[in-house]
């Protein structure tokens, strides 16, 4: 079951990161309305896509929490558990809501958040 929302969040890791960067990193980037940062549009650019991409090394890392949680057993697991499932069920809620809908990422968080919170308590 972790497992699986470990893949799931890899999953949506590489499309933000590839997805992301075609449909609105580079379109953004090319934009001359860019505001200048600490003086240059350089830094601007560098900011934004790095921030993007941090999303993901964060999925990532969480993916790998979850892959380790799955041979462990104990009240620590339960607390880091809960603590993931909460992440992503925050996560997808804010994505449905301002989203409204429209943006895919609850349909990857949600599930994600129920199946580390059923392991949580699963013990």
């Amino acid at each position: 079951m972790l497992l699986i929302a470990a893949a799931l969040t890899v999953l949506i890791g590489l499309y933000h990161s590839i997805a992301g960067e075609q449909r609105l990193i580079r379109p953004l980037l090319t934009m001359d309305t860019l505001p200048r940062l600490r003086g240059s549009t350089d830094f601007t650019r560098a900011l934004i896509r790095t921030a993007w991409h941090i999303t993901t090394l964060a999925w990532f890392g969480l993916a790998g929490i979850l892959v380790v949680m799955d041979g462990q057993t104990g009240a620590g697991r339960t607390t880091i558990l809960g603590i993931v499932a909460a992440v992503f069920a925050v996560s997808g809620a804010a994505a449905l809501f301002f989203g409204r809908g429209r943006h895919p990422a609850w349909l990857a968080f949600l599930p994600i958040a129920g199946l580390s919170a059923f392991a949580a308590f699963q013990g």
